[in-house]
């Protein structure tokens, strides 16, 4: 009897442990970004990690899911373009500016114009 009643609680927690641990909302945010010229490519970092996430070409139209905790006020969300031949271009928003962009706009929309690198 007591084997079962420890079976029962050890499973209880399990499934209590999965549950909350899958709560965890995810929110879909529109990434819409064009570059002047076309054809740069289009990287994101989050919290100022050394780590950055290849997104794609422009014109870029792309959703990417994150967290409710990396949108926090003191969380940062960057982007970068880079082209060959040009300056590497850069925006950065807290997780409060980001959501309020998005919120407002239903996209986040950035549109760098490149610069030319001189030799």
């Amino acid at each position: 009897m007591t084997q079962n009643r420890y079976r029962f609680l050890l499973a209880s927690a399990l499934m209590l442990f999965f549950l909350l641990a899958g709560c965890s909302s995810k929110n879909p945010i529109n990434f819409k970004i064009h570059t002047e010229p076309e054809g740069a490519h289009v990287i994101y970092s989050q919290n100022s990690r050394q780590t950055w996430i290849y997104l794609g070409v422009t014109p870029l139209d792309v959703v990417e899911l994150l967290d409710d905790d990396e949108l926090d006020d003191e969380n940062t969300i960057s982007l970068k373009t880079l082209h060959c031949g040009y300056l590497e271009q850069a925006k950065e928003w807290n997780g409060e500016e980001l959501l309020d962009e998005f919120d407002e706009k239903g996209v986040i929309f950035w549109t760098p114009r490149l610069i030319k690198a001189t030799p």
